[in-house]
């Protein structure tokens, strides 16, 4: 069964905007107005703050980072099984556009929509163009097959960059770690292990139309369209 997003990127950030409008400086209390109770609770360290903000930006709080991060989580529990994030698929190549994504690397922990149908499509992925385990049934198999329908891809890419996979140009199909079947207009890999993407906000700022989040020596930007927000690049600290 296809697992669902684990949260709505679009969603979260319009929500952070929205109580972002509504800090406001406190009216000090009138003279006939008790004081107010002291908060004895430790203060939060507050994230540092971007020298170079442009004009009209809101830093992020200490509580918006940590709201972040949970959006981000890497690896979330169902049932007691341990899952790749797939919102994490974001932080799996370098781009300076959405279109530069990588979609091997994006796969590889992209949640599977189907399996494999039967052994038919099973000997038609052996015969593509890059298949590395010779002749072999699935039954054989030393990796797990996954299983990607392209109209599940695009559907991704769609709610959260704004493209599909046929504006990208770093499909990197045709070789061992991505295989695409026309037939069955699905792509295919051979993950073993385990490291879905990871990118961790320590500072960030936004305003009515961008949004930038640097950490783990990485800056994401994020882009805004309409009522929603889109990735739009990820790159190393240096490069940007």
């Amino acid at each position: 069964m296809k697992r669902p997003w684990r949260l709505s990127l679009p969603l979260f950030l319009a929500a952070l905007l929205l109580s972002a409008c509504d800090r406001s400086v406190p009216e000090p209390p009138s003279a006939k107005e008790a004081p107010p109770a002291v908060d004895t609770a430790p203060e939060t360290e507050a994230p540092e703050v971007p020298s170079d903000l442009p004009e009209g930006a809101v830093p992020l709080t200490a509580e918006e980072i940590a709201q972040v991060n949970e959006a981000f989580e890497s690896v979330y529990i169902e049932e007691n099984l341990a899952y790749a994030n797939p919102i994490c698929c974001f932080f799996t190549s370098d781009y300076h556009r959405p279109e530069e994504i990588g979609l091997s690397e994006f796969l590889r922990h992209f949640s599977p929509g189907e399996g494999i149908s039967d052994e038919a499509e099973f000997q038609a992925l052996t015969k593509a163009d890059g298949w590395p385990f010779g002749e072999i049934t699935l039954e054989e198999m030393p990796v797990p097959v996954s299983k990607f329908l392209r109209a599940d891809v695009d559907e991704a890419l769609t709610e959260h960059a704004g493209i599909t996979t046929a504006d990208l140009t770093g499909v990197n199909a045709g070789n061992t770690s991505l295989l695409y079947l026309e037939e069955y207009d699905a792509y295919y890999n051979f993950v073993s292990d385990f490291g879905p993407g990871w990118f961790q906000c320590e500072s960030g700022w936004y305003t009515d139309a961008e949004a930038r989040l640097t950490g783990s020596n990485r800056v994401l930007t994020l882009r805004k369209e309409d009522d929603r927000w889109l990735f739009a690049s990820f790159l190393p600290l240096e490069t940007e």
